[in-house]
């Protein structure tokens, strides 16, 4: 049985399984002793001059270290959305990368995406290897991938829990140009949200919202601030100041459990209080 020195074990076990032709040799491994190894089936060629361990599961991640270990390739788009957890994100069967116009292309395995502008704060650097656009350079790249309805609720999740409004407008501006895909459809939903506006809580909350809107039931306001009686400001998915009226989006998925149930009904009781209604 073929042997794999504990260095390359070690280094293999940080970067899922990904080990680099010059990184055998580096570890006292010769060409001949890797291409045995290869011919046992301990190792698998998957780029030119890149192996994974066959201990080693061949998981999305590998994919992605593989992509980029060795290489200036950044893990983006959907891929990205995915590593990074972006809800509303469907994983890709192959990551997709960024290379710089300069950079020699992969082999295999991955989807190459040229680009003239990557920036050091587009690049996050994992400790397994992997080099992947930050969250606002992978919400922009996302566009491209996804309609305006997806890449909306994308949107909302990427203000709520990874990046500043005015963080997306500085990508918007440096990035967004004629001809690079996807430009169209970020400008449309960033301009339909005021900046001041809260994050919305679920894709259904737009739709429902939306919904409303198109059939001109209400001129809503989404997030308008109220404030109660007691001096709480309260921010309901939409509401028309006129008449002051305003709908809140309620479903299982969203919402947390009993607790969360009880501070809604306390506070459409102080909307009510102060001549609001609450659907």
């Amino acid at each position: 049985m073929a042997l794999i020195h504990a260095p390359i074990a070690e280094l293999a076990a940080r970067r899922h399984g990904v080990v680099l032709a010059d990184e055998f040799e580096m570890h006292g491994v010769s060409t001949d002793a890797r291409r045995r190894l290869a011919r046992a089936g301990a190792i698998v060629s998957v780029h030119r001059g890149v192996y994974r361990l066959a201990s080693a599961p061949d998981t999305f991640e590998a994919k992605c270290a593989a992509a980029c270990v060795g290489s200036a390739a950044v893990v983006t788009g959907l891929a990205a959305a995915s590593l990074w957890g972006f809800r509303h994100a469907r994983r890709p069967d192959l990551p997709s990368v960024l290379l710089p116009h300069d950079s020699n292309s992969l082999a295999s395995g991955a989807i190459v995406r040229r680009t003239n502008v990557l920036d050091p704060e587009d690049v996050v650097e994992r400790p397994d290897g992997i080099r992947i656009a930050s969250p606002p350079r992978t919400w922009f790249d996302c566009a491209r991938d996804v309609g305006d309805d997806t890449f909306e609720a994308m949107t909302e999740w990427v203000i709520d829990r990874h990046s500043s409004v005015p963080a997306l407008w500085r990508v918007v501006r440096r990035l967004a140009c004629r001809g690079r895909q996807g430009s169209g459809r970020v400008r449309r939903v960033m301009s339909q949200r005021d900046d001041w506006q809260r994050p919305a809580g679920s894709k259904l909350e737009l739709r429902v919202l939306r919904s409303l809107e198109d059939r001109s039931v209400a001129e809503l306001v989404r997030q308008f601030p109220i404030r109660l009686e007691n001096g709480i400001v309260v921010h309901p998915d939409g509401a028309d100041p006129a008449v002051r009226w305003a709908v809140e989006i309620d479903h299982v998925t969203w919402h947390g459990g009993r607790l969360d149930a009880q501070r809604d009904k306390q506070r459409d009781r102080w909307l009510l209080e102060i001549d609001w209604t609450l659907e």
